[in-house]
């Protein structure tokens, strides 16, 4: 029998391993930490929930996800880049979307820190985001 505990601990462990390749591509100036990931929907699909803080004049760099991002922005300015759309000028309480596969990027535009919850529902046997090509 499994336990909560360790399945708590092995998700966690996939969660920072989904992130791993994004790492190289980031600033020290994007900080991300992950909520909860969970196989939903099995056996396809794993959803996770990552709060994404940037430090003023910081950026994420153009990457990809293999699923959907939703994102909700708790704190900030922020100019978000989507491919094949104009440029999201968003603050506190506005949210965006991102197709699977789609070149996207945020930059803070505020004084202060931007602070984003985004919900990710991707590929299980993907990393959840990868460099843009």
């Amino acid at each position: 029998m499994i336990s909560v505990a360790r399945v708590g601990v092995g998700l966690a462990a996939l969660a920072v391993l989904s992130f791993a390749p994004m790492a190289g591509a980031q600033s020290s100036a994007v900080h991300k930490t992950t909520l909860q990931d969970r196989p939903f929907p099995a056996p396809q699909y794993h959803t996770a929930t990552v709060r994404t803080v940037v430090d003023p004049g910081g950026q994420v760099m153009p990457h990809t996800h293999p699923g959907l991002e939703v994102g909700y922005v708790l704190g900030g300015r922020a100019v978000v880049k989507i491919s094949g759309l104009p440029p999201l000028s968003l603050s506190a309480g506005d949210s965006f979307a991102v197709p699977r596969r789609t070149v996207h990027s945020v930059e803070n535009t505020g004084p202060g820190a931007l602070t984003i919850l985004s919900t990710y529902v991707v590929d299980k046997d993907q990393p959840i985001a990868s460099p843009a090509p």
